[in-house]
């Protein structure tokens, strides 16, 4: 059978499921078993060979129960970084990499202030900051690494409670080559020593509120972990734990920064304020939506 009849029958498959995109899921996961470019299979239009055809069958079944097409290709990209994904931990969304980007831009800016590097460009200069870094509810932990990645002589760290989740952060770090990141299971700090203190503080918590996740869509709300999603009655309960006790672990003129949910920065921003952070500034995503709260401890 060649491609374009594959894909014709792929995407009728898919079709029936009501999902948003067959055409375009059938293409990747056509493309994914095939190990070819979607622009040669059009162009050549080959011959799917049967051992193919079977799992590219087997794939569209997954889909057809809403498995997520990242677990069923098994990875995603992330910031430059392929980050392995699989059943018990949060896929990465672009709303993270625009919260990794503000974080590099902010700690690029902190590297070309500091006395102690030598003059060169600012490149050189991030290259060398050798500050450290936490991200609370790692996860894949595609942030940890994504900073870790840009910031080669920092040190970063990742608490989770999942043990599955970080099994797959651990597998990433290996994966993409990054030695200046370790994973930590533990309830946000408490792993962490008292005196431990950092100059960055980053997090994507659970911010879904607890009675709608049973209106999420499926791919969500069967397959991936409800832990990682669940914020509690209002959404805020990880934002008020992790505000009550970042001043604790920030350096003098640390940063701490956070994923919002939508309509979540009014709130947000009064339990920062609370929580002794100062110079509280919101960054927006591409749809204009509050989307990254960035703030600075209260020690002068």
């Amino acid at each position: 059978m060649k491609f374009l009849d594959v894909l014709r029958q792929t995407k009728e498959y898919l079709e029936k499921t009501g999902m948003d995109s067959p055409a375009r899921e059938a293409e990747i996961i056509i493309s994914h078993c095939m190990a070819a470019d979607r622009a040669v299979l059009y162009g050549d239009n080959p011959e799917v060979k049967n051992g193919i055809l079977e799992s590219i069958r087997a794939l569209s079944k997954r889909r057809a129960r809403r498995e997520p097409l990242q677990y069923i290709l098994g990875s995603v990209d992330f910031w430059g970084l392929k980050i392995k994904v699989g059943q018990g931990v949060l896929i990465p969304r672009p709303e993270t990499e625009l919260l990794v980007e503000e974080a590099v831009n902010l700690l690029t800016r902190i590297s070309q202030d500091d006395e102690n590097l030598p003059p060169p460009l600012p490149s050189a200069k991030r290259e060398g900051w050798r500050g450290n870094i936490l991200d609370l509810c790692t996860g894949s932990g595609c942030i940890a690494l994504a900073l870790a990645a840009a910031f080669p002589q920092a040190q970063v760290c990742g608490t989770d409670t999942s043990k599955v989740a970080l099994e797959y952060a651990k597998e990433n770090s290996v994966l993409n080559n990054i030695h200046n990141a370790e994973f930590i299971r533990g309830n946000l700090f408490e792993p962490l020593g008292k005196n431990t203190l950092f100059d960055l503080i980053i997090s994507n918590p659970p911010y879904i509120k607890h009675d709608d996740l049973k209106n999420l869509q499926p791919e969500i709300r069967i397959w991936e972990p409800g832990k990682a999603l669940d914020g509690g009655e209002d959404g805020l309960e990880y934002y008020r734990a992790i505000l009550t006790k970042a001043k604790y672990h920030l350096k003098k003129n640390g940063f701490i920064m956070f994923e919002l949910g939508i309509g979540q920065s009014e709130a947000v921003c009064h339990i920062a304020a609370q929580g002794g952070l100062r110079d509280i500034t919101l960054k927006k995503d591409y749809a204009g939506i509050a989307r990254i709260l960035i703030g600075k401890s209260g020690m002068v």
